[in-house]
């Protein structure tokens, strides 16, 4: 199967695509390499992928690597509020526009299927358990854009079958490694600095390993029908203290700093339900909280990662070394401007 992943030299993508190869599957990767700083993408990639430097906004790029795919996987764009809020514009071209444009492409090319990667963050704030059939709240510019993504692309996909993967937070090592998500932050930090940064504690959090997401893609791949999964398992339904006192058991002598009760930046407050992926792919999610935690300060001690103040771990801070140096702009394209007048006239604001 010749599979196109678009946004796969990023944290996910990189564990995909190592994977998909591993199961024989003909891959191609696109990306715009935001965060790689020398622009070469091979010590990401296994040996076996092919692989395009281009941006996800560009019809032309997106028309060419999308010939002959069966395929087609959408991983890219801003991954979490801070590096969205820096630029609401361009967030929204990234997480929005870009897949929008991906499907059309994909309509044109003839492929059989259209995977795109969402978030349980569209759920926002929810008291109980939320499942696929709850109302979103996105609460934030990341969220709304993949809510907004969710709704238009069957629209624009018409009979091609698709999936869209919500997934919990995400924990692990990846080639391209991130330390600024919640469980991969307090491990780092707390091997690193003795410290485990908390803000309130009583946030609820679904929390999926890295290398689980990839086993739910690879057999999404061949599921047929279209399909909406919150990806994770109701075991790893955990709050912020659970995870601080679970990095804390992990790492001897490591203290948590309690800050704010609440992070006001960030409201998320959700449990969910991930019965319906588990009625599907039984067993697919089932790497814990603590496994992750392990793995990420492991390799913290053992120096594989350097220091998780390096911008390069971070997405926030990665993107603003990516806007100095050119790396990526808003595009303004007659394209880029319609579908951000969508957003707006959906959600309002914007730059």
């Amino acid at each position: 199967m010749h599979v196109v992943l678009l946004g796969g030299a990023g944290y996910i993508g990189s564990v995909a695509a190592e994977h998909l190869v591993s199961y024989g599957h003909d891959l191609t990767v696109v990306d715009g390499l935001i965060y790689t700083r020398d622009g070469d993408p091979t010590s990401l990639l296994p040996a076996g992928a092919a692989f395009t430097q281009g941006d996800l906004r560009d019809p032309v790029v997106l028309r060419e690597a999308l010939a002959g795919a069966d395929v087609v996987v959408h991983l890219g764009g801003l991954v979490g509020e801070p590096a969205c809020a820096r630029d609401e514009r361009l967030a929204v071209e990234l997480n929005y526009a870009a897949p929008i444009l991906a499907a059309d492409a994909a309509v044109r090319a003839g492929v059989g299927r259209y995977v795109f990667f969402s978030s349980c963050s569209v759920y926002g704030s929810h008291e109980g358990t939320v499942d696929e059939s709850t109302t979103p709240n996105p609460l934030g510019i990341y969220a709304r854009t993949k809510v907004l993504a969710e709704r238009r692309l069957p629209e624009v996909l018409g009979g091609i079958p698709t999936t869209i993967l919500r997934l919990a937070t995400v924990h692990g090592r990846s080639p391209r490694q991130r330390l600024d998500s919640v469980v991969n932050r307090m491990a780092s930090r707390a091997v690193a600095d003795g410290r485990i940064p908390l803000n309130g504690g009583g946030q609820r959090r679904p929390l999926v390993h890295v290398n689980d997401v990839v086993r739910v893609l690879a057999q999404a791949l061949t599921m047929p029908g279209n399909h909406v999964w919150n990806v994770g398992s109701d075991q790893e339904n955990h709050t912020i203290g659970d995870i601080a006192r679970t990095v804390a058991d992990a790492v001897p002598g490591a203290l948590i700093d309690y800050g704010p009760e609440l992070d006001e930046a960030d409201a998320r407050d959700y449990a969910v339900s991930f019965a319906r992926l588990r009625e599907a792919l039984p067993g697919v999610c089932s790497t814990t909280l603590k496994q992750g935690v392990e793995e990420i300060a492991r390799a913290v001690a053992n120096g594989t990662l350097g220091n998780p103040a390096e911008a390069q771990y971070d997405n926030h801070a990665g993107l603003c070394a990516a806007v100095a140096d050119d790396r990526v702009a808003v595009l303004g394209t007659p394209d880029c401007d319609r579908l951000h007048a969508e957003y707006q006239d959906v959600f309002g604001g914007g730059r």
